[in-house]
């Protein structure tokens, strides 16, 4: 991988334009231009959408500890409850899309996996989970932190909670009032309501330090570290892409995952909440590709200023046939939109910035 260019010794890179730019001409793209795009994009995108899942994580946590108060265990509270929880997945699916950095190194197994454990494999854990939260009811030992923090990744996250929200654990019954019952005839399931949603918390935590503050033990944020290309100088087992390549691999791995698994019929199903979650990924795509209001220099504007107008038009296109497959719920239609725009995340988009990926196209997800 191409390394960033100091600004001391900042030089042009020179090339041809294809037909996918629309005309033949020569043009100029700084390496410069790129870091900047990609830190106003880390900074406008990406550690907002890492602050987002946090927070929401943290309201999840306070409407689980009101739900469990006796008083409060009741059907309008436990539809709040279950409405905190759908913020919460799609705050998720903000931030999934940059599986790199503070989602992944930390743990044996990454960060994203005790959170999201269907994103690791495909594997659809909803039994193995229904049967881990049947034993700890049945268990007569104390439940506490150490109870969730010992859990293997597919026990916990949000898989984990939304089986405690959605369903009573004895009958699977999505009736609320079911559901109210159970938690106000056996105390324990209150107990691994918090606990689930604080262990939820500890990692959306982790996540979020890791950008801002302190990564890896660093005393220095991810976000510093990477777009100042410090991170392989820093941890031997870092890779030392730059910026705008790590995102931009990252956003094509996620499009490759939407286009090979099956999300919409894996994921989200006991909430009926996956449509509106990939809504809120594609929202999040659309916005790091153009910028906000703040942006300065964003993706789309070095792609036009390299005389790749049609590519950016193409991803518009493409963009809006995947939301108009969300609005449909349409799976097959889903899937092959976001194929169409993983391959315009590993080809178009390369292309138009001016760099290059080194991707590895039989890898998949």
């Amino acid at each position: 991988m191409n390394k960033l260019i100091p600004v001391s010794l900042l030089t042009c890179i020179t090339f041809l334009l294809t037909a996918c730019g629309g005309s033949s001409s020569s043009l100029t793209t700084y390496n410069s231009e790129l870091n900047s795009a990609a830190s106003e994009a880390i900074d406008q995108s990406i550690i907002p959408a890492a602050s987002r899942f946090q927070s929401q994580v943290n309201e999840l946590v306070t409407t689980s500890e009101m739900f469990c108060q006796s008083e409060n265990t009741t059907e309008e509270n436990l539809t709040a409850l279950q409405n905190q929880w759908k913020t919460s997945n799609q705050a998720w699916f903000q931030l999934l899309p940059y599986r790199f950095g503070p989602l992944v190194n930390s743990e044996l197994f990454p960060t994203y996996t005790y959170i999201d454990s269907y994103r690791l494999r495909g594997t659809n854990y909803t039994s193995t989970v229904r049967n881990k939260i049947d034993s700890l009811l049945a268990d007569n030992e104390e439940i506490n932190e150490a109870t969730f923090s010992a859990l293997s990744f597919q026990f916990v996250g949000l898989l984990a909670l939304e089986i405690s929200i959605f369903e009573d654990a004895a009958s699977q019954s999505a009736t609320p009032a079911d559901i109210v019952s159970e938690y106000l005839a056996n105390p324990r399931k209150c107990q691994l309501l918090t606990g689930f949603s604080k262990e939820l918390l500890r990692r959306a935590d982790i996540i979020l330090v890791g950008w801002n503050t302190d990564y890896r033990n660093t005393g220095k944020s991810y976000r510093d570290l990477l777009v100042n290309n410090q991170l392989e100088v820093l941890l031997d087992d870092e890779t030392g892409e730059a910026a705008i390549e790590k995102i931009t691999v990252s956003v094509q791995e996620f499009y490759d995952y939407l286009g090979l698994r099956d999300l919409t019929l894996d994921v989200s199903q006991l909430s009926g909440d996956i449509w509106q979650t990939l809504e809120s990924s594609l929202t999040n795509t659309e916005e790091l590709l153009a910028g906000t209001e703040a942006t300065n220099i964003s993706f789309n504007r070095i792609m036009k200023n390299n005389r790749f107008e049609q590519t950016v038009t193409l991803l518009q296109d493409n963009m809006q046939t995947l939301q108009i497959a969300l609005d449909e719920k349409n799976t097959i239609d889903m899937k092959a939109a976001a194929k169409i725009l993983d391959g315009n995340f590993k080809r178009e988009i390369p292309e138009a910035l001016d760099i290059s990926l080194g991707l590895n196209f039989s890898d998949g997800d």
